[in-house]
């Protein structure tokens, strides 16, 4: 199992990625958001982040988080198998 922790604040734009199952508990948000789907151009619509909520996504689901430009979002993520925990990984040479 992999358990971490991970903040993001200053308005930052992330780029969507999809890896290993993940559930997300949020710590702590405001004006963060995430979109998920089945591929990087096919995310649904931005759900608003919340204290206390709790995110499932299946292995290799696509999603990326963003904030406003004063937002923040601290999370602890878990990740219960090591297979594609960073699948883009498997692709680089050595």
């Amino acid at each position: 199992m992999t358990v971490g922790f991970a903040r993001h604040s200053g308005g930052s734009e992330h780029e969507p990625h999809h890896h290993a199952e993940e559930l997300v508990y949020i710590i702590s948000s405001r004006d963060g958001w995430v979109r998920y789907g089945a591929s990087p151009d096919r995310l649904g619509p931005p759900l608003l982040l919340e204290a206390g909520m709790i995110l499932h996504f299946p292995e290799l689901e696509w999603h990326v988080f963003n904030l406003g430009k004063d937002g923040h979002v601290d999370a602890l993520f878990f990740y219960g198998q090591v297979d594609n925990i960073r699948p883009e990984d498997a692709t680089k040479k050595t």
